[in-house]
């Protein structure tokens, strides 16, 4: 069960590293339409035809948590990597 820390929404940048361009779109249909808003948005080509998809969003820990759950599900998702001010502060 969900406990209000879970539903507060947070600050976060998400990483995730595809192997190709079909990967990129498909990690953009997945953050598409789901109920946080984006602040910014990059997608660079890292090497060999890899991507690094970096987005900025305004979420819920529970709402993270789904998304990471999705894009680990990809076939093309290399890595996810979600990094929030409470993780930064703790890592410091």
């Amino acid at each position: 069960m969900a406990t209000h820390h879970d539903l507060v929404p947070t600050a976060a940048k998400v990483r995730v590293g595809v192997t190709d361009t079909l990967g990129l779109q498909r990690v953009l249909t997945v953050l598409s339409g789901r109920n946080h808003a984006f602040t910014r948005l990059e997608a660079e080509e890292a090497n060999q035809g890899r991507w690094t998809i970096t987005v900025h969003l305004t979420a819920s820990a529970h709402q993270l948590e789904l998304v990471t759950l999705r894009l680990d599900r990809l076939p093309s998702v290399l890595t996810v990597d979600v990094t929030t001010p409470g993780r930064l502060a703790a890592t410091a």
